[in-house]
C-alpha cells in the first residue's frame, strides 16, 4: 500500500435526512485503508431514542491495492 499515489479505489457517499432516530446505539467498525466522514447536525456518537433533525453525512473511503505477487 502506498499513500504517495492516488487511491486505486475511492468510494464517496452523501446522505441527508429531515429526521433521523436510532432505536439503539449502533456499533460501527470500518476496516479500510483510510476513511473519514463529515456530519451536519449529527454527533459522532448518537444516542438511542433521540431524534436528530436536518442531518447530513458525507463519507469517503479510500483504498490502495498492492501489486500482485510475481511467484508462480
Amino acid at each position: 500500500m502506498s499513500e504517495d499515489r492516488a487511491p486505486d479505489i475511492e468510494f464517496r457517499a452523501s446522505v441527508r435526512a429531515r429526521r433521523l432516530r436510532f432505536h439503539a446505539e449502533p456499533r460501527v467498525e470500518i476496516d479500510a485503508t483510510r476513511s473519514g466522514s463529515r456530519r451536519t447536525n449529527l454527533p459522532d456518537e448518537v444516542e438511542a431514542h433521540v431524534t436528530y433533525s436536518d442531518v447530513q453525512v458525507d463519507e469517503a473511503i479510500l483504498s490502495w491495492l498492492e501489486e500482485p505477487d510475481e511467484r508462480s
